[in-house]
């Protein structure tokens, strides 16, 4: 197996990231997760798990707590969703994304487990998302990483990383989104994510809507498990851009904290403040230099997107920006326009690739009432090109929408 047939492999597994369909399909369960476990003899219990769920700012929480681990020289592994450019974006070991070899006799291993096993058909076929859980936690292991930090894939209850019973999670904000999956209010949402609340955990809540933090505060109850609350982190120059950041990097500090203290995992103060200040997290406000700059972002809810343009009314508010959109159909794209149209006047509609894209009809209906001027275009390539040419020598390109949009726009600048 090449790296070539590694990626064909992987692919050859229903990918539901791609795909829409009803919340009580019968692929959604944590039977076949469980069995690659048993199979594979339990991997995940060879390393420390901290799970993170939430709607907004789980990938930049993971960053920062994977930053302050790699400063203070403590083994960690990442596992995070999406990838912008190449699927071993997903697994990170000490900071950098796994090796070609070890992603390669990880699926090899992977392919001869599972040509000796019989699935039952009553629980459905293996997708593409447990298997790069079970090739993370085999990551993991073989790397022998002391900590391995997961951000669950959406919801919590039924996510392959739930199989994982860990004890120190964190919540970040939550808000409505995947609402045809998940439920149609904040509560139901936030039912769906506290379910990594395990027995006896310590879970770490980000400031919540009330109806988010009563429901939290519930299932923290009723697992015995105790509750840390993450404040906002003033004053430091942060390794990512946003105001918004500052809650994500809270969260990642008090983790720090429990770890040392209730753990008994060494990290001094001054590392934790270098592992807050270094690196970037690529998609999260990313600035390219430029004719025009360029800043990209995965922003893909509501909530996210008014942090967004929060964050660019305080530092390119100076300058010109032109908006390049394009998003999925089962998102909330009429409420992320009207929040969008409130800062831009102009807007590129594209699609973005994956079945999943938004309509171009839609989108132009949606935007019509919040900007001036709309141009739609055929693909992400001929949008980033009318963008460019739109622009003048000191105006600035803004594009959100979805990460499949700005993994494009990432292969495309660079």
């Amino acid at each position: 197996m090449n790296y070539s047939d590694s990626l064909r492999y992987l692919n050859s597994f229903l990918n539901l990231e791609r795909i829409i369909f009803h919340p009580q399909n019968r692929l959604w369960n944590l039977k076949r997760m469980r069995l690659l476990l048993e199979w594979f003899d339990h991997p995940e219990k060879s390393f420390f798990p901290v799970l993170i769920a939430g709607t907004k700012g789980k990938g930049s929480t993971g960053f920062f707590l994977e930053s302050i681990l790699k400063a203070s020289a403590i083994p960690a592994g990442f596992y995070s969703s999406p990838h912008l450019e190449d699927p071993r974006e997903r697994i990170r070991l000490q900071g950098r994304m796994i090796s070609r070899r070890t992603w390669i006799e990880g699926l090899r291993r992977v392919r001869n487990v599972l040509k000796t096993h019989r699935l039952q058909k009553s629980i459905g076929d293996f997708t593409y998302f447990e298997i790069m859980t079970l090739l993370a936690i085999l990551a993991f292991k073989q790397a022998k990483v002391r900590i391995g930090i997961f951000e669950v894939g959406m919801g919590g209850r039924l996510d392959a990383t739930n199989t994982i019973h860990a004890p120190l999670v964190i919540l970040t904000p939550v808000y409505l989104d995947h609402e045809a999956f998940l439920g149609d209010t904040i509560a139901k949402i936030a039912d769906e994510k506290a379910a990594i609340i395990h027995g006896g955990a310590d879970v770490v809540v980000s400031p919540q809507k009330k109806a988010a933090r009563d429901v939290i505060r519930r299932r923290i109850r009723s697992k015995k498990a105790t509750a840390w609350t993450a404040a906002s982190i003033p004053n430091i120059p942060l390794g990512l851009l946003g105001d918004f950041q500052r809650i994500n990097a809270g969260a990642a500090v008090q983790a720090a904290r429990i770890l040392k203290d209730r753990y008994g995992y060494p990290m001094a103060d001054e590392k934790v403040i270098l592992g807050l200040t270094c690196d970037h997290w690529p998609g999260r406000l990313e600035y390219f230099k430029g004719r025009p700059d360029i800043v990209i972002d995965g922003a893909h809810n509501p909530s996210s997107i008014q942090a967004l343009v929060g964050s660019l009314r305080k530092l390119f508010a100076h300058r010109r920006q032109i908006l390049i959109f394009g998003a999925s159909r089962d998102k909330r794209t009429d409420k992320m326009l009207q929040i969008l149209g409130t800062f831009f006047e102009e807007i590129v509609l594209t699609p973005i690739p994956t079945p999943r894209s938004q309509e171009m009809e839609v989108l132009l209906r949606e935007a019509r009432p919040h900007f001036k001027r709309i141009y739609p275009q055929r693909n992400v390539a001929e949008a980033l090109e009318f963008g460019r040419r739109m622009a003048g020598r000191n105006d600035l390109m803004v594009v959100t929408g979805s990460f499949y949009l700005i993994g494009e726009v990432r292969k495309l600048i660079k």
